[in-house]
């Protein structure tokens, strides 16, 4: 499934369901349990893309690719907007909107921190994190506020475990500490796949007529 589909599949959802009976009688929208995986599917391939072009960028702002590195950077940014887009049949386009804005400050400060590590700024370093810190409890009071199946504290947990991910694999990749990055990038991707599984989740939960 195209991951930039998603909100089009959302889309079908909210508009016209079909339903079917259960063997206990009960009523259940036909083909729910796919709908639900496709889902869950869908927001992985998306929040596992964004870690792979933020790598991207950071290579290749280390070594200097400035056309590779601005490439990679406007890649970041159209899967952001794909990740925000992707709730707004959900939550409506002023809420995608909002998302955007908060996925653009995350997006920012990971920049800013590759930045600084290239130019060997400790105190853009310093500020990079601060950055991260703040605009991860901003997105985790977003998204808890928007669905009550999401605990604000565990997403804060999660999203600063994934801002620490970033940095780590900033500082391995200047070391050119290849194999230590390796398995920064597999639990950066173990990661991404467990939090997009917990939004899709609290989707399934909180719209269970569309799923």
């Amino acid at each position: 499934m195209n991951i930039r589909t998603l909100a089009l599949l959302l889309l079908a959802l909210c508009v016209q369901p079909a339903w079917s009976q259960t063997d206990e009688g009960h009523v259940k929208p036909v083909g729910s349990e796919a709908a639900a995986l496709s889902t869950r599917l869908a927001l992985r391939d998306l929040w596992v893309e964004h870690i792979f072009w933020v790598r991207n960028y950071v290579i290749a702002n280390q070594q200097g690719q400035r056309k590779q590195a601005d490439t990679a950077g406007t890649e970041v940014v159209a899967n952001a907007t794909s990740i925000a887009n992707s709730l707004a049949p959900l939550y409506g386009q002023p809420a995608a909107d909002q998302l955007l804005k908060l996925l653009a400050g995350h997006w920012g400060a990971v920049k800013h921190y590759s930045d600084a590590s290239v130019a060997k700024n400790a105190a853009g370093k310093d500020a990079a994190v601060a950055e991260l810190t703040s605009n991860a409890k901003a997105i985790a009071k977003f998204l808890a506020t928007a669905n009550p199946n999401l605990p604000e504290d565990t997403l804060v947990a999660m999203l600063s475990a994934h801002g620490g991910h970033h940095i780590v694999q900033v500082d391995q990749l200047g070391k050119k500490d290849y194999v230590a990055e390796a398995r920064t990038w597999q639990a950066m991707r173990e990661h991404m796949l467990g939090f997009a599984d917990t939004l899709a989740a609290a989707l399934v939960k909180q719209f269970p007529d569309k799923f």
